[in-house]
């Protein structure tokens, strides 16, 4: 995935069915590790519940996909929450959905549909921002240089992901790929010829 969604926060979000809870809980994860902490810590909350299911999509790429049904009919829980972040097109993100069983069997239709809602209403409560693959655009300037080029990037939205400074300042931007030849041209234009950004890698942002 080269463009997705993913939390800015974690958000939480509760739908009750015949009596039993689902707690859902989404969360950013930019790898397995983080992911698998957001989950810990939903068992480390809720001792009681009898399950914590989860799904999560991670990696530098978000092409890591997850599931777990953590005890529930197998593909009732894991699968219908990856669905519901699919659905919304997220990246690097992890949800958990805890549930206190009411007491009522749901079948799996039931189980699928309660999973998948819970994820749904926990994605409805969430911040979300774009992450997008970016260019990383370099440039060496001189200090009187590096602030108009500064000041051209927060012009076009170009995040600034590095500096280093010392008799001459070496700067590093974040730019859409789309706008990467019309970025370095723009950098080379408002310095008067004096500086040319030189794209060195790609990175989601």
């Amino acid at each position: 995935m080269t463009h997705f969604l993913t939390p800015s926060a974690t958000a939480d979000a509760e739908i009750a069915v015949q009596r039993s809870r689902f707690l859902g809980r989404l969360a950013s994860a930019e790898n397995e590790a983080q992911a698998r902490v957001v989950i810990a810590q939903a068992r480390s909350a809720h001792p009681q519940a009898r399950h914590h299911c989860s799904a999560f999509i991670v990696g530098e790429r978000a092409d890591i996909l997850r599931t777990n049904d953590d005890g529930e009919p197998s593909g009732t829980a894991g699968r219908p929450i990856l669905d519901a972040l699919q659905s919304a097109g997220l990246g690097q993100v992890v949800c958990v959905v805890t549930r206190y069983f009411g007491g009522i069997l749901l079948g799996t239709g039931g189980l699928s549909r309660a999973y998948r809602e819970a994820a749904a209403a926990a994605i409805e409560q969430a911040t979300l921002r774009d992450v997008r693959e970016c260019a990383v655009i370099e440039l060496a300037a001189s200090h009187h240089d590096a602030a108009i080029v500064q000041r051209a990037a927060r012009q076009h939205g170009w995040a600034q992901i590095g500096a280093d400074w010392g008799e001459s300042v070496t700067l590093r931007f974040g730019v859409p790929l789309a706008e990467a030849e019309a970025a370095r041209e723009h950098m080379l234009q408002v310095t008067g010829g004096r500086v040319r950004g030189v794209q060195t890698d790609r990175r989601l942002m």
